[in-house]
């Protein structure tokens, strides 16, 4: 990174140089006398001799670059607990942020001109209370021509009202972006020192911060890890702190990271981050029997880019991170193909492949229940029990997990539990779907059916009727039907009166709801059959 250095010690501009040629070009705003300086990560400054420019001038510099590097390795966690505002006091806390500075400038500036096209992965988890059972995952995929992947909160609204926003319609979080970090208002109103180290020797060195004495709105304590040998910076990881709410909402452990990456060209991203976030919720305090705060769920919010394109080609590709693969096998044990695999929440879903295999991926180290089913399955409106899988913080490699589709048997036998079997019987299912106008499925709707042998009179008096009402699925299922059997079928809605005595006594269906019967054959060639009614509420 070459700046240009006015008179008053001001940075006027300032750009990476070109690789590999080192070429850079900086144009001042006015006639005077300025220096450079140039910035690299692991090495020493080196700044020009000081030189002036009148209006007209072009002048050319060559600055050569003294090879002294800059070693975090023997920097020890300070014993002294003093503020220090401004992290270029003192000697091992000035070296850390110095090469943090570094790395934070060259994101600001790839920030601000805006060079790349973002692929990027947006995903919201819902946790459990103990932070550890995924119930719900959210996902969408995003392709922007953006300055950043990701961008803070501006650091002057963030000085006057801090990180989080807490109120009863809802909460919003905040984590730091480069701007942020080097703002002097986050200089100002934070202390630094050196932190201990996280393990023997090659761990990364820390550079840890705090809320200074006396700044009482929500705010971020926590620790910037530079790598030991070549000072880069790698993530920042931090927790929320002054939060006026309850205990039990801080087991959710508040806080985010903020990862960061140099790219082949020297210009610096983002290329993940995420929040952990509380969703409060109220119980009843069994002391004192008054309503109190509970933590309802823990809310996750992680980014991640996939690809980063230039105008040429693709400078950034992001690893598949923890994953979940297997196959889903058919009953004779061979690979089924077109069976979709996914976790409760929508975009997270894959489809297997010609042999049946599947792989989900960006996971987190979390436990996830895991579903699959296939079109012959979802034409009965069944849904097979899903599958729990612990994906380790650690793990590298794929977690292994198989499906086995059930016979056709089984899943009739289980969709038909507790129903009872008629004398004149067969191995017919008719399920039915009741919506809205809308297409929403309607709870508790009245599904009626007359139905009639073949090779007898057409819903004569006294054929078999069947009567019941739909679950919160919009779904009602007729089971054991006897085969080539011609069934009318009408729904009607729970604010709709039934007179079961005209029911009981109809030859048809169609007397009673005109215009609104349909009409459905199970065959012995198609014992499984669905059918969609839609009523107006």
């Amino acid at each position: 990174m070459v700046s240009l250095i006015d008179q008053s010690g001001r940075e006027n501009e300032r750009v990476l140089t070109r690789s590999p040629s080192g070429l850079f070009q900086l144009r001042a705003p006015y006639p005077g006398k300025y220096s450079i300086r140039a910035d690299r990560i692991g090495y020493a400054s080196t700044s020009s001799e000081s030189f002036g420019l009148a209006a007209t001038d072009t002048m050319t510099i060559e600055l050569v670059a003294g090879i002294e590097p800059v070693s975090l390795r023997g920097i020890e966690a300070e014993a002294e607990r003093r503020c220090r505002v401004r992290p270029q006091e003192g000697l091992a806390v000035a070296r850390a942020w110095e090469e943090a500075r570094k790395a934070l400038e060259a994101a600001a500036w790839t920030q601000e001109r805006g060079l790349y096209r973002y692929e990027m992965l947006r995903i919201q988890r819902r946790l459990d209370e103990r932070g550890r059972r995924v119930e719900q995952e959210d996902r969408s995929y995003t392709e922007v021509s953006a300055p950043a992947p990701f961008t803070s909160r501006p650091a002057d609204s963030l000085l006057a009202s801090g990180f989080v926003r807490l109120s009863p319609s809802g909460s919003e979080f905040w984590a730091p972006d480069a701007d942020v970090l080097l703002s002097d208002f986050f200089l100002d109103t934070h202390c630094f020192r050196i932190g201990e180290s996280e393990g023997g020797p090659g761990e990364p060195v820390g550079l840890e911060f705090e809320p200074a004495p006396g700044r009482q709105v929500p705010e971020i304590a926590g620790r910037m890890s530079l790598h030991p040998a070549t000072a880069q910076l790698q993530r920042l990881d931090f927790r929320y702190v002054n939060l006026n709410v309850h205990p039990r909402l801080l087991r959710a452990s508040p806080g985010g990271r903020v990862n960061f990456r140099t790219l082949p060209n020297g210009t610096w991203i983002v290329p993940s981050w995420h929040l952990r976030m509380f969703r409060p919720g109220e119980t009843v305090d069994a002391r004192t029997g008054r309503p109190a705060a509970s933590l309802q769920a823990i809310i996750m919010e992680h980014g991640e880019v996939l690809r980063v394109h230039d105008e040429d080609d693709i400078v950034f590709e992001g690893d598949r991170g923890r994953r979940i693969q297997g196959t889903v096998f058919d009953t004779l044990q061979v690979g089924l193909p077109g069976a979709r695999v996914f976790v409760n929440g929508e975009g997270t879903e894959v489809v297997t492949d010609a042999v049946g295999r599947f792989e989900l991926d960006h996971l987190g180290p979390y436990t996830y229940s895991v579903y699959y089913t296939h079109p012959y399955l979802e034409r009965l409106w069944y849904q097979p029990a899903p599958v729990e899988v612990e994906v380790g913080p650690e793990s590298s490699d794929p977690v292994r997990v198989d499906f086995r589709t059930p016979p056709i048997g089984d899943v009739l036998d289980e969709i038909c539990r507790g129903v009872r079997r008629p004398k004149t019987t067969g191995d017919g299912l008719l399920t039915v779907f009741v919506s809205d106008a809308q297409g929403d499925p309607v709870d508790g709707a009245t599904v009626l059916a007359i139905a009639a042998s073949r090779g007898a009179q057409a819903n004569r008096a006294g054929a078999p009727r069947i009567q019941g009402q739909t679950n919160a699925s919009g779904l009602f299922r007729m089971c054991w039907l006897p085969m080539r059997t011609r069934l009318e079928v009408v729904a009607l809605t729970s604010d709709e009166e039934l007179d079961r005595h005209a029911f009981e006594d109809a030859s048809t269906l169609a007397h009673l709801f005109p215009a609104r019967v349909r009409e459905i054959t199970i065959a012995a060639d198609a014992p499984h059959r669905s059918l969609l009614l839609r009523v107006e509420r």
